[in-house]
This record gives C-alpha cells, structure tokens and sequence, in this order.
C-alpha cells in the first residue's frame, strides 16, 4: 500500500485536475489507489491544504523549465495556445525526464507530430520548431559523447 500512496501523492503534485477531482470526490483514491484508511486520511488532508496549490505549481515549473530554456521562439509563437498545448503533453507524458535535452527532444517531437497532424497553430511556431528542435538535437548527441562528460 505505500507504493500506491507513494503513487498517488506524486500523481497528485503532478496534476491540478486530479488534485480537484479528489476535493469534489474523495472516492477517486479508492478507486485509483490501494490505500489504507490512514493513508487516505493523509491524502485528502494534503489535496486540501492551502500550499498544494504551490506544490502543483512548483512541479508544472520544473516541467517547463526545459522548454523554456531550450524553445524560446517556440513557445513564444504558441502565444495563447501555450497552456493548453503543455497541458496536453503532460496529460500524455505524465512523466517527466531529468536530462533537460531528452525532454525538450520529447516535446518537439510532439508537438512536430501534432503539426503533422494539422493542429491549428500560427504559421510561425513550426518554423521555430524546426530551427529550435534541430539545435535540441545536436546538444543531446553531445551531451551523450564521453568527451562532453570529461569537460
């Protein structure tokens, strides 16, 4: 049972929406989650608190800080379909990756398929894609080299 609250309380820094569908419905856990009734006191108890709204946001600004490092252009031609566009690439990521270059890899190809796939998005996002992604690429082939780990 402690994976599972383990589990559920790294779900729940993770997501917003699931942190709300626990305040308006304490059975989600139950049906999510194998706890103990403790451990579901302790859960409810954390989606209730003031500060994890913090702890919600704390995490969606580490998810970011790869693309905003390494998408610059990117992100600033997604204008106001940013949110929603990170949103759903979390939904269908839902984890992370620590090397800042396999993330941000991760999310350009994403959203190149998403493009592909004919997203309404402004003409300029996939030409800021292409030249951001190709440099994404080149930094992860030389972080991956022995003579980059030496320096």
């Amino acid at each position: 049972m402690l994976v599972d609250f383990q589990q559920a309380l790294a779900d729940l820094t993770a997501s917003p929406e699931l942190c709300n569908a626990v305040r308006d419905d304490a059975l989600v856990l139950q049906g999510r989650y194998q706890l103990s009734a403790r451990e579901t006191r302790r859960l409810l108890a954390i989606v209730h608190h003031p500060g994890m709204a913090c702890a919600c946001t704390l995490y969606r600004v580490n998810r970011l800080a790869p693309l905003a490092m390494n998408l610059r252009a990117t992100l600033q031609a997604l204008g106001p379909e940013l949110r929603r566009l990170v949103s759903d690439y979390w939904a269908e990521h839902p984890q992370g990756h620590a090397h800042f270059f396999i993330e941000t890899e991760r999310f350009c190809s994403w959203l190149g398929e998403r493009i592909g796939a004919g997203e309404d998005l402004p003409a300029e996002v996939a030409q800021a894609l292409a030249i951001e992604a190709a440099a994404v690429s080149m930094a992860l082939a030389e972080s991956r080299t022995e003579d980059w780990l030496l320096h």
